[in-house]
């Protein structure tokens, strides 16, 4: 009989969990248990304003978990074709404010990182859930990132489903749905109560 192999994102994820005080964790099952039953009211992103232009690298988008909460976030790659679409995006999403809806307050800071890599599909945008409020030319010094796949021999792999020999400094499994960006982002504002303030 196999033995399957521990699955490296779940664990990190656990360590980190296992670390925080007991009423964090208390909600963030509350947000979990509310993920299950489908109670997307509860974790779903806000929507802005729709657009059907197509996702480019550099474009700054901004995003609202909650009511009047807006975080910025950053496209790294547009326009990837693999198993999970023709026109998915790489976009990061930073622990960075703004009630803005342009540039002016952004900076590709990655010490300030909340999600990444996110993999996404253009309905995040033409639902409204991000909507562009400018576009930046330099990216900065984009850490390295790529997706995990613990049940293949070969675990880590690049957006268009290449291998990549070493670990990379951020990883993500796979592509995020409709609903799940929101749920992620909700669970780190909980972590991190200074973002409501």
């Amino acid at each position: 009989m196999n033995v399957i192999n521990s699955n490296l994102i779940h664990d990190n994820w656990m360590s980190r969990y296992n670390s925080l005080d007991y009423l964090t964790q208390k909600k963030i099952d509350e947000l979990s248990d509310a993920f299950d039953r489908g109670e997307r009211e509860k974790y779903q992103l806000i929507k802005i304003k729709r657009s059907y232009k197509y996702p480019e690298k550099g474009d700054v988008f901004i995003l609202q978990p909650r009511k009047d909460l807006y975080l910025y976030g950053l496209v790294i790659n547009a326009h990837i074709k693999n198993s999970y679409g023709d026109a998915m995006s790489i976009v990061a999403i930073f622990k960075l404010k703004t009630h803005e809806f342009n540039i002016d307050e952004f900076t590709a800071d990655y010490s300030k990182l909340m999600l990444f890599p996110i993999m996404v599909a253009r309905n995040y945008w033409t639902s409204g859930f991000f909507y562009n409020v400018g576009q930046i030319d330099d990216l900065g010094n984009v850490p390295s990132y790529g997706f995990y796949h613990h049940y293949r021999v070969h675990k880590f792999w690049n957006e268009y489903g290449e291998k990549i020999n070493e670990q990379p400094d951020y990883l993500a499994s796979g592509a995020t749905t409709i609903i799940g960006v929101g749920y992620k982002v909700n669970k780190e504002i909980i972590i991190d109560k200074s973002l409501l303030k």
